[in-house]
């Protein structure tokens, strides 16, 4: 259908689909939320008229219904107050957007619809009367999947949409004067939306590993780097849905045997981290652990994993072999070898009390004089 009363004229074609990006100056930009017809219709609606002025220039009325733009973002998970710029790709252009406009333009400048528009606009001043801001009503940013643009008419008409011009953004005007017609894009199939600020840098999780019974949850928490990033919205995906699940918020259940890998991703950036749930170094029997609503764990403490154990009989093993290559010098000895910790201490040397010292010298005392006074005796027997 070619293009009436706004756009460049190119033949474009209604879009089924609707892309929300979001990225920083220079890209790229990521995939927030890809929205089709039902979706949006599960949106807050508004039924709302705008007034433009085309290039000729004349008053056109648009009768419309659709969703507004800050409903859309917010439901995105985009911050507006981040928002810098927002490109507007449309099918009137093969390659690159169509519009480009800034936040401050289309947000934060207060427009309006002005039903006395088309009766007070002078065709041969190309301006308006001062009767044409009577009964100005505010309105915002508007994202249509059907209207009734007219040129000419006095005032909307609702009782007749047109749905091949999906999606257009409408928007109302600062002022009678002000030609926004042009920049009133239709065939919108994609909206990029240009942050300030810092772009995410890295995620981290605060465990890399859970062991777990089966029908038992913890929550993991996820932290974007740096503290001043914009954007931290975070997805969560499971290597294994049969093994472990994990909902949006990062809260984790076991839901059968086996080793699964718990991944955090930036929407900006596609920076991940990770925690295995029961890898194959745990033992999950009869350790299981789970979490109260703060997100703390609880449960018997683990046992010594498989690693240690495993460590433990290799040097077993090892002391075997070392005494069965020479026996002749070790001798068999079925001693159990053990490694001494680190924080290990020699024990003390009791020292002997005095008194045992002084009893040990008075029996030698007692024993010499004893030795000597038999050898006296033994001389006077000789002498007889």
């Amino acid at each position: 259908m070619a293009s009436t009363g706004c756009g460049t004229g190119v033949e474009g074609v209604a879009a089924d689909t609707l892309t929300i990006k979001v990225g920083y100056f220079g890209g790229p930009y990521y995939t927030k939320k890809v929205y089709t017809l039902s979706d949006l219709d599960a949106l807050p609606q508004v039924r709302q008229a705008y007034t433009f002025i085309d290039s000729l220039p004349a008053v056109c009325v648009d009768a419309a219904t659709g969703v507004k733009l800050t409903d859309l973002l917010e439901d995105a998970g985009i911050d507006v107050n981040s928002a810098q710029k927002f490109y507007f790709f449309s099918t009137d252009v093969k390659k690159g957007w169509y519009q480009c406009l800034d936040k401050s333009f289309l947000l934060d400048t207060p427009r309006f619809y002005y039903p006395n528009l088309p009766a007070g606009w002078d065709y041969e001043t190309a301006s308006s009367t001062p009767e044409a801001v009577y009964g100005a009503v505010r309105v915002e940013p508007l994202i249509a999947y059907k209207d009734n643009w007219q040129r000419f008419d006095a005032a909307p008409d609702f009782s007749t949409y047109d749905t091949s011009t999906r999606f257009r953004l409408l928007f109302g005007q600062s002022d009678a004067d002000e030609h926004t017609a042009p920049q009133s894009v239709k065939w919108v199939h994609a909206i990029e939306v240009m942050l300030g600020g810092t772009p995410p840098a890295g995620v981290t999780l605060d465990r890399d590993m859970v062991n777990l019974k089966v029908g038992s949850m913890v929550r993991l928490k996820a932290t974007v780097a740096p503290d001043e990033a914009t954007d931290k919205t975070v997805r969560w995906s499971s290597s294994d849905t049969g093994v472990a699940t994990v909902d949006k918020n990062g809260l984790v259940t076991v839901v059968g045997e086996g080793t699964a890998t718990i991944t955090v991703t930036t929407v900006v950036g596609n920076l991940t981290a990770a925690c295995v749930v029961n890898g194959p170094d745990q033992d999950t029997g009869g350790q299981g652990i789970a979490s109260n609503d703060a997100g703390e764990t609880r449960g018997t403490p683990p046992g010594p994993p498989e690693s240690a154990r495993r460590y433990l009989a290799e040097k077993d093993a090892a002391v075997a072999v070392s005494m069965a290559a020479a026996p002749e010098q070790s001798g068999y000895q079925p001693w159990r070898v053990f490694e001494m910790s680190a924080d290990a201490v020699p024990l003390r040397r009791q020292e002997q009390s005095k008194a045992g010292i002084y009893g040990a010298v008075l029996f030698i005392i007692l024993f010499l004089f004893g030795l000597v006074r038999r050898y006296k005796e033994y001389l006077r027997e000789i002498a007889t």
